[in-house]
């Protein structure tokens, strides 16, 4: 009995074991599909190198629902959404050091009315979603925008610090001209409201600064200097969440009534570099894209933007932005599902670009034609989806991703979670991979996530490869440049390289990613490996027509990877490249890779046909002329015996 119970005993031990390590080959951390879509373990292509939190540097501090991540050079800039300021790195050897905080900009008197926002001159930053570096000069600045913002300066004029808390409430209250700042203060500020600042306030960040300095009185019934609110529309009352500009904490009357408002910060320096860049900065809350220089000087403002198609209450939400060196820029901004805003080099509207098409399905074509016109009116709109995300590549081409698209669509084919669009708008992204680039070909519903996957953004590399960031399972897939998915890895989780909330990603050169993750506030630098820097130069070798150098440095991968599918389809392209068709032939074949194998295979069949044709013809020449010959010969002789 004591027997059958240890038998027992192992059994389950075993079994137990068994599962643990099905479950645990279920979860690797860098994996690709093969033929079958199935997972299949591969090496990892990217290492975690770094893990960087604001709170790493006294300075800075924790970041707060950051959005935006851009790389440029050595500089790494990352857009605190939630603290409404851009963070500002340096990398040097393999560390990151400080450079500075910007929380507002700088502008000369003669564009100061362009900061206008609700009414007010706005300098501080309020919800940054994204920003754009772009190398620039001096001199590229000045034949390209010429030099008008350049002027005397707008001076903030700060509410004096040794003000009592107090005081404010009681006699330092803003009267009827609009000072803003307590009794003793009162000879400075309404010069400034006489000078710079339009009837019904001061700059909104120096007013929004004043409540810090003066309590609830002086922004409590009117801290921009209209005695009623900062735009002359509200009530002003801290208290009853109206905010200092009448509406919220946005400063443009559109934040949540309970939270505070943006006050005025100074910018943190902590190293001057004074690089040749200009910034391009969503400017979410304040509904406005910023041009600035380097120092952040304001070179123009591309705000509240004029088509037919957009009603009179539209508000411009910029999210997302790049900028092509035509200067045009392009803006994913929320509301908007018509493609990408395009604006030209002044910052006018010009066009829409590169909607997402939408098609019915042949049922529901047919139903929409037999339908009454109030049961159209009823039945759900097909309307295109919006995007979420864009990226520029060094050739100019724009890459871009949409996340809210319905799974079955996904699968099918019939939505493209992410594009790749030329000048005229057109996708042209090439999906000649086993499987459609959607990310996970497997959904599951493991840790309570089902579903396709959601990209979330994307970045392109010099050789025509793409990464697309997913925000549902914290992963990132790497596709070449015909749609192979190369691989994949990633996680969700608080370990190291595993995400909780990814929000975007950037590539300071060819073999680094950085991804930042809106929850934690932290950002992961992945380094390429071995593995994946010989799988890059294999593609880079073939698309420069070295296809024997790339054939053998496949064969390198395969060592690394014997599973690599991919490296088996590189080697056969690269033999067949070559002409070399039998030889691709094979490889197609264990790859099961039947399109390539078919193009071998037809250009084999020539070769064969070709080399064989001379042969045959002249088997076909003997089998057809000696027949005829000797029965001609035997008619000769029998004619001669006759005679």
């Amino acid at each position: 009995m004591r027997a059958k119970r240890i038998v027992v005993f192992l059994l389950l031990a075993c079994l137990l074991v068994s599962t643990l390590q099905m479950a645990a080959a279920s979860d690797w951390y860098t994996y690709s599909y093969n033929f079958w879509k199935e997972e299949v373990e591969s090496p990892d292509a990217y290492s975690v190198t770094n893990t960087l939190f604001g709170a790493d540097w006294e300075e800075v501090g924790n970041f707060k629902d950051p959005q935006g991540l851009f790389c440029v050079g050595d500089s790494v800039f990352v857009c605190d959404t939630g603290n409404n300021r851009i963070v500002e790195f340096i990398r040097k050897d393999g560390a990151y050091e400080f450079v500075r905080i910007i929380y507002s900009v700088n502008v000369s008197k003669n564009m100061v009315d362009a900061l206008q926002v609700k009414g007010n001159i706005t300098l501080t930053l309020n919800n940054p979603m994204d920003i754009f570096v772009m190398p620039m000069t001096a001199e590229q600045r000045e034949e390209a925008f010429g030099t008008d913002y350049i002027g005397d300066p707008y001076e903030v004029q700060l509410p004096e610090k040794e003000e009592e808390p107090g005081e404010g409430n009681e006699e330092g209250t803003p009267g009827e001209n609009g000072d803003e700042t307590p009794e003793e203060n009162g000879d400075e500020a309404p010069e400034e409201n006489g000078d710079e600042v339009p009837e019904g306030g001061a700059d909104e960040s120096v007013g929004s600064s004043s409540e810090e300095d003066t309590d609830e009185g002086s922004d409590g019934e009117g801290s921009d200097g209209d005695g009623e609110g900062s735009d002359g529309d509200g009530e002003g009352s801290d208290g009853e969440g109206e905010g200092a500009d009448g509406e919220g904490s946005d400063g443009n009357g559109e934040g949540s009534e309970d939270s505070a408002p943006i006050e005025y910060k100074e910018n943190v320096i902590g190293q001057d570099l004074n690089l040749d860049y200009d910034f391009y900065i969503a400017d979410y809350k304040n509904n406005r894209v910023l041009h600035c220089d380097y120092n952040m000087n304001v070179i123009g403002v591309i705000a509240n933007p004029k088509d037919d198609t957009l009603s009179e209450k539209y508000e411009f939400l910029p999210g997302k932005l790049v900028v092509d060196t035509a200067f045009r820029l392009y803006v994913q901004a929320t509301g908007i599902n018509s493609g990408l805003m395009e604006f030209d080099k002044s910052g006018d509207f010009t066009s829409y670009v590169g909607a997402n098409k939408v098609e019915a399905n042949i049922v529901e074509k047919i139903w929409r034609k037999i339908q009454t016109q109030e049961q159209k009116n009823r039945t759900v709109q097909f309307v295109p989806t919006e995007y979420n995300n864009l990226s520029l590549d060094s050739k100019g081409f724009i890459y871009v991703t949409t996340h809210t698209l319905d799974d079955d669509d996904i699968w099918a084919g019939t939505a493209t979670p992410v594009r790749k669009l030329n000048s005229m708008g057109s996708d042209i992204l090439v999906r000649n991979g086993n499987a459609y680039p959607i990310g996970d070909l497997t959904w599951g519903t493991a840790n309570e996530i089902s579903g396709a996957s959601r990209f979330i953004d994307v970045i392109a590399f010099n050789n025509d490869t793409y990464a697309c960031l997913d925000r549902m399972r914290g992963r990132i897939f790497v596709y070449d440049f015909q749609g192979n998915m190369l691989y994949a890895f990633g996680n969700v989780g608080m370990l190291s390289g595993r995400f909780v909330f990814p929000a975007a990603m950037d590539n300071p050169d060819e073999e680094t990613i950085l991804v930042l993750d809106q929850r934690s506030g932290g950002i992961t630098e992945f380094s390429m490996t071995n593995y994946g820097r010989l799988i890059n130069k294999a593609l880079d070798e073939y698309k420069v027509g070295k296809y024997d150098d790339s054939a053998d440095t496949w064969k390198e991968v395969l060592k690394f990877n014997g599973n690599n599918e991919l490296a088996y389809v590189g080697i056969g392209r690269a033999l067949l490249r070559n002409n070399q068709y039998k030889e691709a032939m094979g490889y197609f074949k264990v790859a099961r890779d039947e399109v390539n194998y078919s193009k071998a295979f037809r250009h084999y069949r020539e070769e064969v046909v070709e080399q064989y044709i001379g042969y045959a013809l002249a088997i076909l020449a003997v089998l057809i002329i000696v027949p005829k010959v000797v029965r001609r010969v035997k008619k000769l002789r029998k004619e001669i015996r006759e005679a």
